[in-house]
């Protein structure tokens, strides 16, 4: 999997000890905000993710902050479709939103880079939502599998991903770029997390 062997490669995938958001302690981290750094791995996944989502019905491409934004622009770009964002906080001045676009009574495509337990992607439809826009589908680029899938479809929100990162892992547990010790931890961290 080219994917895998080129996150690894640019250090974009890093394997160690992390902790995450959420508090977890992961044997792997994917810090992909700087994935358009290497166009030679972001187009491939521009144009993956292009195949996949343009069969579904929707009108405006909103990207998450700050990991979504890019990817959200490429695919606005290749699909001729509006594009707006979702910031992280309220400026505290100017229009104070959180939402820069105009979704009232548009079908909107939350976009964000890695999405874990879906918090961000959860808030991002909620704010959306109400602004009056209608949000039936969320896009990441890599999907870790610790639950955000099966939140989401508690709201009617369909999870679409690139990449899934069970493939990924076990497409590095198969080869030679990880040690052993490595290995290991991935395999075990995979057995206890993975939701879907």
């Amino acid at each position: 999997m080219e994917f895998a062997k080129g996150i690894l490669e640019k250090r974009l995938l890093l394997i160690g000890n992390f902790i995450l958001t959420s508090g977890k302690v992961s044997p792997y981290y994917l810090d992909l905000r700087r994935l358009p750094n290497y166009p030679e791995i972001f187009n491939e996944v521009v144009n993956k993710a292009t195949e996949i989502i343009k069969g579904l019905d929707f009108d405006i491409i909103i990207g998450i902050a700050t990991g979504g934004i890019p990817f959200a622009s490429f695919l606005a770009c290749k699909l001729q479709k509006p594009l707006g964002y979702i910031r992280s906080e309220k400026k505290g001045y100017g229009t104070d939103r959180l939402v820069e676009a105009e979704v009232q009574g548009k079908k909107v495509i939350i976009v964000d880079d890695v999405v874990t337990t879906g918090g961000s992607i959860l808030r991002a439809v909620d704010e959306v939502r109400k602004n009056g826009g209608l949000v039936n589908y969320a896009l990441a680029i890599v999907d870790r599998q610790e639950g955000a899938s099966k939140k989401l479809k508690n709201i009617d929100v369909n999870l679409i991903s690139v990449y899934k990162i069970s493939d990924i892992l076990n497409y590095l547990l198969s080869s030679d770029l990880i040690n052993d010790t490595d290995k290991k931890a991935i395999k075990e961290y995979l057995v206890n997390n993975l939701v879907e």
